[in-house]
């Protein structure tokens, strides 16, 4: 059965990504420092998540991270913070007694690869020549794979939005150079 996803090159080659999207980062917080905490943090705990909250952590402290979260997400440079890596950053509950490691993975779009940092930036390749600003951040196997063909949002019939192929108007994408 020929994936409908992609329309055969006589109809334009065009590469719908709404059933292949994949979150661009994901995320560890890691306690590294435990104290007094309302919501019983201990050292070693681990919360793993994308894009909802992780089940689990204090509200407070997620609240506080967030902007760390947010810049990590547009691919925020941390060593401009003091921190020793480019995704990683260490940081302190609004109590000052929990202390979080946070570290953010980057993920190709597409497939979900994680994206290597190497020579300490993102390895990665932008993939979009469609309407407007839709592009997604892609491996080098994506890249290679689906370079020439253009790039539509996919909204499929399950998702109950929207009953026809049309560019989905919620997931809007970054305008800032890679």
């Amino acid at each position: 059965m020929p994936d409908e996803r992609l329309e055969s090159p006589e109809e334009g080659a065009i590469l719908r990504t709404g059933d292949k999207w994949f979150e661009p980062v994901s995320f560890k917080a890691t306690v590294i420092k435990e104290g007094s905490c309302r919501a019983s943090h201990k050292e070693g705990e681990l919360f793993e998540f994308d894009w909802r909250t992780p089940l689990g952590i204090c509200s407070e402290s997620f609240v506080g991270m967030y902007p760390v979260l947010h810049s990590l997400r547009v691919y925020g440079d941390m060593r401009e913070l003091g921190s020793p890596e480019r995704n990683v950053r260490i940081y302190n509950c609004p109590s000052r007694v929990i202390q979080f490691r946070i570290e953010a993975t980057y993920h190709c779009n597409l497939c979900g690869q994680a994206l290597p940092i190497e020579d300490e930036e993102i390895k990665s390749w932008r993939l979009g020549q469609g309407e407007g600003n839709l592009w997604v951040r892609v491996c080098e196997t994506c890249f290679s794979e689906h370079r020439s063909k253009k790039l539509e949002w996919y909204t499929p019939k399950h998702h109950g939005l929207r009953t026809s192929l049309q560019p989905c108007r919620r997931h809007q994408f970054p305008l800032h150079p890679l």
